[in-house]
């Protein structure tokens, strides 16, 4: 039978492939002999074994963000927290008579984050949409120049999945609590890499998922600072589990991956991040060599494994498919599907030939440094010939 060479996976910042460690802890509790049981099942050892399974997982959660486990909320993903952080919020405030109905986000963020704000948006609130700087962050004088008398929140993420820019949600956070306003952050792609503590900030809110940081899917969690007492309403009604705050039966095995992928990174985040970096770098300089390559995004703050890349002189459309031993994304992948342009790069002023003529490139655990040899050889030997094709049709 033949064997088919499988392309080298630099998707990282889509999904990535569980650690075998995770998959270890996760089976444990799926079987009679393991730890199955309903956790909120409070008569019998079953649930009280499943119940320190889930408060186990819950303390490795906030370990590696510098918070406390009362503060760590568990629910199915990035974006049903960030769902919660910002229509829980925004519905608190209403039900508690606050009659702000200002809040501020960028062009950039995730769509969990677009979405709630043009939901708020169509039910009578008003959004500010930041544009981002030039090289994809969100600085804290933006922020400040957009806050009103009547701004409750603000929304922004401290590192972009398409271009890897980190911005200084810190400083970003600090503005907004001198004004009395809450202030989110989606984490998902930056948790254990920026060595954020959250308990030392102003951040009232983030979202945290596992998915990015080789543990599983269908598992998050969103961060509520007790120092702010933030007011969040459950959008998810029933047996008032996670506090009220996220009913429904607690997937013990997903929360208990989820808990192992951050205790693994706590131990090999910074070794990740440094190995990661120097492939990058590698991966960066290799395509530079190839001239006409631009680096979208920022030079000097950004995640250690994404590099997004526009290549002049090709068709965008054709760059990716003929890209055969390369499995790669133009752009989030909430956004793969579509056939317009990545809304991110847009707003980082491409045009819609130079968006469409960028690749991420998201390098992850288990990339290795002769994946990156192999994707640059593949690189040189199609460039060429993409180049002369988009030249002989007088574009």
């Amino acid at each position: 039978m033949a064997t088919t060479s499988l392309p080298v996976y630099l998707d990282y910042a889509a999904a990535t492939p569980v650690d075998e460690r995770v998959i270890k802890e996760m089976i444990s509790c799926l079987s009679l002999e393991g730890t199955f049981a309903n956790s909120a099942a409070r008569d019998h050892v079953y649930g009280w074994q499943a119940a320190d399974k889930v408060e186990t997982a819950r303390g490795q959660v906030a370990e590696l963000v510098g918070a406390s486990p009362l503060e760590i909320t568990f629910t199915s993903g990035a974006t049903e927290s960030s769902n919660l952080a910002i229509l829980g919020l925004a519905r608190a405030l209403k039900e508690q008579g606050d009659p702000r109905r200002h809040l501020i986000t960028s062009l950039i963020e995730h769509k969990a984050v677009l979405e709630c704000c043009r939901y708020l948006e169509s039910h009578g609130y008003r959004v500010t949409w930041l544009t981002p700087l030039p090289d994809g962050s969100i600085s804290p004088e933006q922020v400040a120049a957009a806050l009103e008398e009547d701004t409750f929140l603000v929304s922004v993420a401290e590192a972009n999945s398409v271009v890897g820019t980190i911005s200084d949600v810190r400083a970003i956070a600090r503005v907004c609590k001198a004004r009395g306003v809450y202030f989110h952050t989606d984490m998902a792609q930056s948790a254990g890499y920026t060595g954020q503590v959250l308990k030392d900030s102003a951040i009232a809110l983030a979202s945290l998922t596992p998915e990015k940081l080789c543990g599983p899917k269908g598992v998050g969690a969103l961060y509520i600072s007790r120092a702010l007492k933030v007011p969040v309403a459950p959008l998810i009604l029933g047996g008032g589990q996670e506090r009220g705050l996220r009913s429904g039966t607690v997937a013990t095995h997903q929360v208990a991956g989820m808990g192992k992928a951050f205790e693994i990174m706590l131990k090999e985040g910074k070794s990740d991040y440094a190995r990661l970096n120097a492939l990058r770098d590698k991966l960066k300089q290799g395509l530079s060599a190839l001239g006409g390559v631009k680096v979208n995004g920022s030079e000097e703050h950004h995640l250690p494994g994404v590099l997004s890349v526009t290549f002049e002189g090709v068709e965008g459309r054709t760059l990716l498919p003929s890209l055969r031993g390369v499995a790669a994304s133009t752009g989030s992948a909430c956004s793969s599907a579509s056939l317009t342009p990545s809304y991110v790069l847009k707003a980082l002023g491409l045009s819609d030939a130079d968006a469409f003529a960028s690749v991420r490139l998201s390098l992850g655990r288990f990339t290795t440094e002769e994946e990156v040899d192999k994707v640059l050889d593949i690189f040189k030997k199609t460039l060429p010939g993409l180049r002369q094709a988009f030249s002989a049709t007088g574009d």
